[in-house]
């Protein structure tokens, strides 16, 4: 008699991982088979992917190809069906039978194809997002605002609607992971989530997105105890059904994460990097972004216009809520240096893997690493420039800061940038936006330079033009 096999599909609170994290990230789907017996499990399930841009993937192709009678399905989108892009969005408000919509997505692709095949199909509501108030009544609970012609709506609305109209079992994991995280207050609930790195020995790089090991089993708990509440045969595979002691904690850990010392750039550091521009300025990638992937960026200038950015069919590169990686055009400057930076800049290309993490602008930060892949990097830094939908933004103590300025990134569309540093005051602005910050640390880790760059991330490339940097004497103590 076969053995029956419960196929997971959905995006990367879902999927496997394999990184090098503090607290590495684990989807939920890595922990399922710990509650059932009897039954295979086959994780298909993709970082990035929504419910719509998951059908263009060779796992999509399998699950189609593999998936039969007697086999459930388990579908867990959500989080990057509310992403403003063609290639991933589908509308909350539309029905089940309005193309373009979530739930038809979900039908068309999923319900459907399942019991076209004797499967049965599951549907589960998207997991939280971390949310530092504990108010989980907006985008942490996956109500969304609409963003131009992207309409906004409540997923895990549609998902509960789409299940009674089908009569699809539904498990909701946004009401239980919900009540979790406000049971525990944000403090105890990031214990779930993954965590990039340690700054002296402190976790830092707190991803409110993506669980840990210990998160993700309990998640997966909330899964199964969901399950066995519901009359779908699937149930009577489970078993352990208790949650997970908080001693998972400490075994979530990476055990060979090693903390990143760090080595103020000069010498053959300096020699040794793959992109060559005319002194002062150098050109780097940096941070995570893959590694060992510098074919796919560009970084060329004269001193006084450049070109930088990432241009490869797979995205690199990113500004994001655990870690950044970007390439740059970039100047040492002492630590006690007043200067202006002016820059007038121009997005020249977005490719298809553009996303709320591509970003680009002037950013002044405390470190930098030549051509190095950290996949921990979160030091502080201000950049003025654009992240995503919004203009200005920073990171201070590993947690990244975005101002609620407007802004988009696309292709042709210009923007003036200007940083000052004026002593103890940092000053950014972006057409017209602009944002101060007095006694802003950028010495944690390199106490004596500082590091100006004009960096892009993402999918994107950008013409920076009409630079001007004007140094203005060195700070004093008011």
């Amino acid at each position: 008699m076969k053995t029956p096999t419960l196929y997971l599909v959905g995006d990367s609170t879902v999927s496997s991982f394999d990184d090098k994290y503090y607290l590495p990230r684990y989807g939920y789907g890595t922990q399922i088979a710990n509650y059932l017996n009897g039954i295979a499990v086959k994780n298909l399930a993709l970082g990035g992917r929504s419910s719509k841009s998951f059908t263009a993937e060779e796992n999509y192709k399998l699950l189609l190809s593999s998936i039969g009678s007697g086999d459930y399905l388990s579908i867990g989108f959500g989080h990057n069906d509310e992403k403003a892009e063609p290639e991933r969005y589908t509308n909350p408000m539309g029905g089940l039978n309005d193309e373009g919509s979530f739930a038809h997505s979900l039908y068309v692709n999923y319900i459907v194809p399942a019991r076209e095949r004797g499967a049965i199909p599951i549907l589960c509501t998207p997991i939280v997002r971390l949310s530092e108030e504990d108010d989980y009544s907006g985008a942490c609970g996956h109500v969304t605002s609409t963003v131009g012609t992207y309409a906004g709506g409540d997923y895990p609305a549609a998902i509960r609607k789409l299940a009674e109209q089908t009569g699809v079992t539904m498990l909701d994991l946004t009401a239980l992971s919900m009540a979790r995280y406000k049971a525990s207050g944000y403090e105890k609930a990031s214990r779930f989530h993954a965590w990039a790195c340690t700054v002296k020995g402190v976790p830092a790089g707190l991803d409110g997105t993506h669980l840990n090991r210990y998160g993700a089993m309990y998640a997966a708990y909330d899964w199964a105890a969901a399950l066995s509440e519901t009359d779908c045969p699937l149930k009577n595979y489970l078993v352990n059904l208790a949650p997970p002691a908080e001693s998972e904690y400490k075994g979530a850990v990476n055990e060979n994460f090693r903390e990143l010392v760090y080595s103020p750039f000069g010498g053959e550091a300096a020699k040794e990097l793959h992109f060559s521009l005319p002194s002062p300025w150098y050109g780097t990638v940096t941070g995570d972004f893959g590694g060992e992937h510098f074919n796919e960026f560009i970084v060329e200038g004269d001193g006084q216009n450049f070109t930088v950015g990432n241009f490869g069919v797979v995205p690199r590169g990113k500004i994001s809520n655990a870690t950044d990686g970007f390439a740059c055009a970039f100047l040492q400057l002492p630590s006690s240096l007043n200067f202006t930076i002016t820059a007038e800049a121009e997005v020249s290309a977005v490719g298809g893997g553009a996303n709320g993490q591509s970003a680009f602008g002037i950013m002044l930060r405390d470190d930098i690493y030549a051509d190095q892949y950290v996949a921990s990097l979160n030091s502080n830094y201000v950049a003025a420039g654009v992240l995503g939908d919004c203009a200005l933004f920073c990171r201070e103590g590993g947690t990244l800061k975005k101002m609620p300025n407007p802004a988009g990134i696309a292709r042709g569309e210009k923007f003036t940038l200007t940083l000052t540093r004026i002593n103890q005051q940092i000053r950014a602005s972006v057409n017209g936006f602009s944002q101060s910050w007095f006694d802003f640390d950028l010495t944690p880790v390199d106490g004596k330079f500082d590091y100006l760059c004009l960096f892009a991330a993402r999918s994107i490339t950008v013409k920076f033009t009409a630079v001007r940097f004007t140094p203005n004497g060195t700070s004093s103590r008011a």
